[in-house]
């Protein structure tokens, strides 16, 4: 059974790839992604205020963005090379501790973060560093968006720990009117902050 599981799978993926290189493939019908794409990347893109976007976290279900974007300064990062295929056209391969190396001091409109924190962003004072750096890059009053899972296995630190989150209010999202949404629909508990970088810090 396993051989043939590892037979099957990497034929699956390869036949999904090639369906995404062509511009047409699945999409996760999980009620986080359903919020992103029918509240938060709207609302996003029909602001005139987000011009340059940052997309941090990039994976197979993420391959359609780049449309999603395309009328934006449209940008992804993410740490595993092999998924570069899945970001934008403008793509960085590296942590997102680095981001400031990237960009500029107050040079992008609005940062998502988004399956990373509890994803291989465990460390609570890179995740701090990482956090710092989008601070530095991010204009004042540009948009922040975390996503993180409020469940044990994917919560390695509480998020209000992070010193760094100080550069940032509370931002209640318009079209969600709240700073925090939670999917109480999926088991993960994918949760949403809003923030907006301070004016002042």
């Amino acid at each position: 059974m396993s051989l043939i599981r590892s037979v099957v799978k990497p034929v699956g993926r390869n036949i999904r790839d090639a369906m995404l290189l062509c511009g047409v493939g699945p999409k996760l019908k999980e009620q986080d992604r359903i919020v992103l794409e029918q509240d938060v990347f709207p609302y996003l893109v029909g602001q005139e205020e987000f011009r340059r976007v940052l997309f941090v976290g990039c994976h197979w279900y993420t391959w359609h963005y780049n449309k999603v974007f395309e009328a934006k300064d449209y940008w992804t990062l993410e740490i595993d090379p092999a998924r570069k295929r899945y970001g934008a056209r403008q793509h960085i391969v590296d942590s997102v501790e680095n981001v400031a190396d990237y960009f500029g001091e107050g040079s992008l409109d609005a940062v998502l973060l988004l399956g990373v924190i509890g994803w291989g962003l465990d460390d609570p004072e890179v995740a701090d560093r990482a956090v710092a750096g989008i601070g530095r890059c991010l204009r004042p009053g540009g948009a922040f968006v975390i996503g993180w899972d409020d469940v044990a296995e994917h919560r390695p630190f509480p998020i209000e720990s992070l010193n760094s989150l100080t550069q940032f209010d509370p931002w209640v999202f318009p079209p969600l009117d709240t700073p925090r949404f939670v999917c109480e629909q999926q088991d993960l508990r994918h949760t949403l902050d809003f923030y907006r970088r301070d004016d002042q810090a």
